[in-house]
């Protein structure tokens, strides 16, 4: 069994999550490595998740931290992939010899107007892109745009998401891991909705 389409959990946090993602057998599952975070996971608790885990990928999520703080993290954390947020550092990050994940964010109608041109100008530089907003008014359109879209990216839906089956129709998801209530005690709501709803028959 598995998924009718790649997904994609982020801001994993701790093993009950990981562990349940990947028997699930979701394809990646990131953490918040970025020093600028208090939210950070330590490289302790990396490792100590991580080692539990088997046949995912580990993306290292990064907000705001520079080009040098990236390079020293991931030398510290074994991660597969690199997740950022700053169109400025793509380059940069692309010689790190790490697939990208790129976060790109859209909340008005001028964001909406420059989706074309970014998705173009990461088209050889990233692996994915993560499409993230939240303004209401805007997901059908968004929608529309990675139903339209025909590049090399693979576009994750990180908006709008539902229990609804049509979720299985894009290329990907992005959904958000919550905090463990108590160790080993931990309601997955939306994760384990959304899973269930496009797990193959």
């Amino acid at each position: 069994m598995g998924l009718k389409t790649f997904v994609k959990i982020s801001n994993i946090n701790n093993l009950s999550d990981a562990r349940y993602c990947a028997g699930m057998m979701v394809d990646v599952l990131g953490f918040n490595i970025d020093p600028s975070s208090q939210a950070r996971v330590s490289e302790s608790d990396f490792a100590e998740i991580t080692e539990w885990v088997a046949g995912v990928g580990f993306a290292g999520e990064f907000q705001r931290a520079s080009l040098e703080q990236i390079k020293t993290a991931i030398k510290n954390y074994p991660v597969d992939y690199i997740q950022i947020a700053d169109l400025d550092l793509v380059e940069g990050v692309n010689l790190l010899g790490k697939p990208i994940i790129f976060q790109l964010s859209i909340h008005s109608g001028e964001d909406l107007d420059t989706l074309k041109s970014n998705l173009s100008y990461l088209d050889e530089l990233v692996k994915m892109v993560c499409i993230k907003s939240g303004n209401p008014e805007l997901f059908d359109e968004l929608d529309a745009q990675i139903g339209y879209y025909n590049g090399n990216l693979k576009l994750l839906k990180g908006y709008g998401i539902s229990t609804d089956p049509a979720l299985a129709k894009f290329p990907g998801l992005e959904l958000e891991a919550t905090e463990e209530e108590r160790p080993g005690f931990k309601d997955y709501g939306q994760i384990m909705d959304v899973l269930e709803v496009i797990e193959e028959d």
